[in-house]
């Protein structure tokens, strides 16, 4: 098949989904397929094994989306099938002319997290979908129905997803769930946590949460539980994003500068580290299709902390490879970072059947099943659901 994969975000840029397309488009191009990427971003020089096009984040807005416009009718006319990674009114306005088969990967609601970035609201994600709202927002929502609604098949990365999918009134037969993965071969863990502290000069105990620092990603809340961590005990937040600055003055309201340590954006290829260095992971958010680093702290062997919120029931069983406590609940939060932090044993415990779980999100499994629901879109062959 040639397929063209059109983004908003990929290789090298932070983040779960830059480094699923990656491996995905590297995969595919390795398996015979022909690859190219449209997508968002500066000038970066790489031997991948396909072509890739970036239109600059320099230009305004609507000079931008022509750009991507422009771009993919061109890649597309010789397309079998246009892979959209949750970027989806530009390809989708063009293929109202050009009529290719489109898979969509909806990662998440783009209308809300634009509305909450904006200020439009302040609500979850749960109660957004069956509220009333303002023209704008209204008409975000409409835009995403809009372009959802012109996918043969969407691929969502958990259950939860495919839920809220529906909920935009896309019909339940055209979305597949093909949940999130993780490669071993593609993750170069230190040999050990002392070699990896070693290596980025830290020292200590660490709970460790890895993110883009948006507000329902919950570090405020991690922060106020770094007093209760025994003695020695830090956070370490991996990532960077607009509430940087605001959880940096919180740190320092609270004369925690010693004991929270802000890494700001890292390449994608010292996450691992950064993981292997640390002792916990936490990740106290409020909404997740199905988390990358999720899956990675798993394949890392950490024991984990995370929101019974999204997809993240669909990884973490609770008591058996991580503990799941109520978004929004931060003394349960902190109380389970405590007791994790003092018992050396229950660590160990969760920390092992991490590791034995993530084998069950298998990057071959997903190759596999990404691929049917192409064939699926672009032949008519059907695909497993």
């Amino acid at each position: 098949m040639r397929i063209l994969i059109v983004t908003g975000t990929f290789h090298p840029e932070a983040g779960g989904p830059s480094r699923y397309l990656l491996n995905l488009a590297t995969d595919l191009a390795r398996a015979g397929h022909g690859v190219s990427v449209v997508t968002f971003g500066e000038p970066f020089e790489h031997a991948y094994p396909f072509a890739v096009k970036r239109i600059s984040r320099k230009w305004p807005v609507p000079v931008r989306l022509a750009l991507m416009a422009a771009s993919i009718i061109p890649r597309a006319a010789t397309a079998d099938l246009l892979f959209v990674n949750d970027y989806g009114l530009p390809p989708a306005i063009v293929n109202l002319s050009l009529r290719k088969p489109m898979v969509m990967k909806i990662v998440g609601d783009f209308a809300w997290e634009w509305s909450v970035r904006h200020g439009h609201v302040t609500e979850n994600i749960d109660d957004f979908q069956v509220h009333g709202h303002d023209a704008t927002v209204s008409l975000v929502k409409g835009l995403q129905r809009f372009y959802a609604g012109q996918a043969d098949r969407i691929i969502t990365p958990s259950g939860y997803l495919r839920g809220i999918v529906g909920g935009w009134g896309i019909d339940s037969a055209r979305v597949r769930v093909v949940t999130n993965a993780v490669d071993p071969a593609k993750y170069v863990f230190p040999e050990s946590r002392e070699a990896a502290q070693k290596a980025l000069g830290l020292e200590g105990r660490f709970v460790v949460t890895v993110a883009r620092l948006t507000p329902w990603k919950g570090v405020d809340a991690l922060i106020r539980c770094v007093p209760r961590l025994p003695s020695g005990w830090k956070l370490l937040v991996v990532g960077d994003g607009p509430e940087r600055a605001r959880l940096e003055a919180q740190t320092q309201a609270a004369g925690l500068t010693q004991r929270v340590i802000f890494t700001g954006e890292v390449a994608q290829d010292q996450v691992p580290g950064y993981l292997r260095a640390s002792d916990i992971f936490a990740l106290f958010t409020g909404y997740e299709g199905l988390s990358h680093v999720l899956l990675e702290a798993q394949l890392a062997g950490l024991p984990t902390v995370a929101t019974r919120k999204g997809g993240n029931p669909e990884v973490i069983r609770h008591g058996e490879n991580g503990i799941l406590v109520e978004y929004g609940d931060e003394d349960g939060l902190c109380q389970a970072l405590v007791r994790l932090a003092g018992d050396e044993a229950v660590r160990a415990k969760l920390a092992e059947n991490a590791r034995r779980a993530s084998a069950e999100f298998d990057w071959s499994r997903l190759m596999e099943r990404t691929t049917a629901v192409f064939r699926e879109a672009a032949f008519g062959v059907e695909g497993n659901r």
